[in-house]
């Protein structure tokens, strides 16, 4: 299982963060939910931060069965679509996204 994350490093002013929190999980979820081959989707929101960390407004897991659909789900034209109803959404952030991508090893609960 591949795992790619999205990092928003920044901030939102406070008063606008419920309705950009209700955006980032009720709509962009459901438009990323909509990605070729993806299999789940997490949003989480920073809760506590260690002193000096590089600690991230806001992060989504995107999870695919490879490397190979998850670039497939990328190249689509949904993904493109998608991107420009995300990027209408994300006014009151303030700062810069970055992804990663991740081998998940294992998954125990």
């Amino acid at each position: 299982m591949i795992i790619r994350s999205a990092f928003l490093h920044g901030s939102v002013p406070e008063p606008e963060q419920p309705d950009f929190d209700r955006h980032m999980r009720d709509t962009v979820v459901a438009e990323i939910l909509t990605y070729p081959g993806i299999r789940r989707v997490t949003l989480r929101k920073l809760a506590q931060a260690d002193a000096g960390a590089d600690a991230a407004y806001m992060q989504f897991d995107l999870y695919f069965d490879s490397v190979d659909a998850m670039d497939a789900a990328l190249a689509s034209p949904v993904r493109q679509a998608v991107q420009e109803r995300i990027k209408a959404g994300m006014g009151p952030f303030s700062g810069r996204v970055t992804h990663v991508v991740s081998d998940l090893i294992e998954d125990r609960t």
